[in-house]
């Protein structure tokens, strides 16, 4: 019939096409596996009872919402606007809290069965599936029936969710049940990027994700859920999710401790001569390309002459910032400013610091994942660290590329002092390949995450946009090749977007190359603001490099907030909020003088 609505029973078939695991095949597996027996493939294809992972739960309810428009009804027990509203009366909530608590397993070696309220809550459920998921009504018409069975399941799977791919100290039956296997896996294979769903469900329709921050404003699907995140087809875009280390694997730091972050705008000089155009025949435009003067492109070679030098000067850096804060956590580097091969150089010196955790930094080039090839681009690199005794690398890394080209224009080309080397007539784009869309999400001291964006992928609201605002992230950091971090110019802008929703603490840093020709250029008034902080509250600081120093040490406060949903869940006063506590001026007598004029330096004899 044309124009028929898919009913909820669809919905579910299209979720989860192969069945799903419900605790009956669950338990029948564990016995079969007492008894060496191989396990029974069967999943439930009936869906007369509900599937035995948390995951999958809120997946399949959370779908049911989204598409029903049921979830911008949801409000607490307050005076109804409309005969629509879902309120929800704190004695539901706490049902449905305690039942999420009693399917969460604390400390349980084995997943529980589903609790009475759950399985009420289903049975509910099921009472309407072949009616459409979708009808529209006006003003004064009630709400679906359903759709409150279908908040409870959403609810109570969100709860038994708690802890899920961060490490608390104690592991609930819900997160072993979805963690152990993806570790072992990586056991096997080091090199495995980390999921980009934890759910069963169909990858093709919705991906499942842990998150950080329930958005305080709004009303989105997003503002439901403190512990997992309802995120997009893996069409659109994909976020990996890095499990936190185990709790075999100890923390040096707490989580509430001040996190010391430095950061150094490399490269500190860019020569014109770095941006090298293709004009098109086709028209005013063409493509350029970046030829990295400030450091040597990856090469087959393990050893690259002059890095000794480099490392020496970030570590002199590390070290007054130290001397200064004590320990210093993390090193950011802003947009193409190293190789792949540096970067991963400088993990192999880094991995053997105390106390420190992360590193970040733009590329130019990523080794291909396959052969020999190389692929010149731009890219971001995260490295986290885990200090544990193990044999092999105590760190692990992602590289991603960018999502959106840059395009030069007249205005630019003008401001940066880029005539000698780009035509004012024209337009010019960045030179990149845009195939995989990602973004990947590190989890820092068992608690927080953090994840970046590139330049364009800050400004444009599509596609990674959705995937950053639905995780949540305590700490972005976008790496940037641009003019002076204002508070009138377009980065405080957008980031202002992501610090409002979902709450997350946003860092912009540029290098000191493009800001160093702006200033020479004249048509704006000189500036050293390399990079912009933004936290939940509106605080938004410019963070300015002083004459003669080489970088910054920021210190980060984690301060824990209590946080509620959209029905008035209140968490456990855990979210993190990573506030600004002192920036610190960082001076290295002894800087080699090539990397100060943007060149790399030369191997000493």
């Amino acid at each position: 019939m044309i124009g028929r609505s898919i009913t909820v029973r669809e919905v579910m078939r299209a979720m989860f096409p192969r069945g799903y695991f419900g605790y009956d095949e669950y338990r029948a597996r564990l016995h079969a596996a007492d008894d060496n027996r191989k396990p029974p493939a069967r999943r439930n294809k009936a869906f007369d009872k509900p599937p035995c992972a948390a995951v999958d739960l809120f997946a399949l309810a959370g779908m049911l919402l989204l598409r029903s428009g049921a979830y911008h009804h949801v409000a607490p027990n307050v005076p109804a606007v409309s005969p629509r509203t879902l309120t929800i009366p704190a004695e539901e909530r706490a049902r449905w809290v305690a039942a999420g608590a009693a399917w969460r397993g604390d400390g349980a070696t084995e997943l529980p069965a589903p609790p009475p309220e759950l399985l009420q809550a289903w049975t509910e459920l099921l009472g309407f599936a072949d009616q459409p998921v979708f009808k529209a009504a006006g003003y004064t018409h009630l709400s679906e029936k359903w759709w409150r069975a279908a908040l409870a399941l959403f609810c109570i799977a969100d709860e038994a969710a708690r802890d899920i791919g961060f490490e608390s100290g104690s592991k609930s039956a819900q997160a072993d049940y979805i963690e152990a296997p993806i570790r072992a896996k990586q056991r096997s294979n080091p090199k495995l990027r980390g999921p980009y769903s934890l759910s069963a469900a169909d990858r093709d329709q919705v991906c499942v994700l842990p998150k950080s921050r329930t958005p305080r404003v709004g009303c989105t699907i997003r503002s439901l859920s403190h512990n997992l995140s309802l995120l997009p087809a893996r069409g659109l875009a994909r976020a990996y999710w890095s499990l936190a280390p185990s709790s075999r694997e100890a923390r040096t730091t707490p989580m509430e401790a001040p996190f010391n972050v430095v950061v150094v705008p490399l490269p500190f000089a860019i020569r014109s001569s770095a941006f090298q155009g293709h004009p098109s025949s086709e028209g005013t435009w063409g493509w350029f390309d970046l030829e990295p003067h400030w450091c040597p492109r990856t090469s087959s070679a393990d050893e690259v002459p002059g890095f000794e030098q480099f490392y020496q000067f970030i570590k002199g850096v590390l070290d007054e910032a130290a001397a200064d804060v004590g320990s210093v956590h993390a090193l950011i580097l802003p947009e193409v400013a190293l190789s792949s091969q540096i970067f991963r150089l400088l993990c192999d010196r880094l991995q053997h610091r105390a106390n420190f955790e992360l590193l970040i930094s733009g590329l130019f080039d990523a080794a291909q994942p396959v052969g020999d090839g190389l692929r010149r681009g731009n890219f971001t690199g995260m490295a986290r660290f885990a200090h544990v005794d193990t044999e092999g690398p105590k760190f692990d890394i992602s590289i991603r590329e960018k999502h959106h080209r840059w395009r030069l224009d007249a205005s630019q080309i003008e401001a940066y002092s880029l005539g000698s080397a780009l035509d004012l007539s024209r337009g010019w784009w960045e030179h990149i390949d845009i195939l995989s869309r990602s973004v990947d999400v590190f989890v820092l001291r068992g608690g927080a995450t953090v994840t970046t964006l590139i330049c364009e992928d800050l400004a444009r609201n599509d596609p990674c946009q959705e995937l950053v605002r639905g995780i949540g992230p305590n700490f972005v950091v976008a790496l940037l090749m641009d003019g002076p971090q204002l508070k009138s110019r377009w980065p405080a802008r957008y980031a202002t977007v992501l610090a409002d929703d979902p709450g997350s603490s946003v860092l912009t840093l540029t290098s000191y190359g493009l800001i160093s020709r702006a200033n020479a250029a004249g048509q704006y008034p000189p500036s050293a603001k390399i990079g912009l902080f933004q936290d939940d509250r509106g605080h938004t600081t410019e963070i300015q490099l002083p004459t003669g120093a080489h970088g910054l040490c920021l210190t980060l406060q984690p301060t824990r907030l209590v946080e509620r949903t959209l029905d008035g869940r209140a968490d456990r006063g855990d979210t993190q909020s990573w506030r600004l506590g002192g920036i610190a001026p960082i001076k290295v007598e002894s800087a080699d003088v090539a990397i100060l004029r943007g060149e790399w330096p030369r191997e000493q004899s």
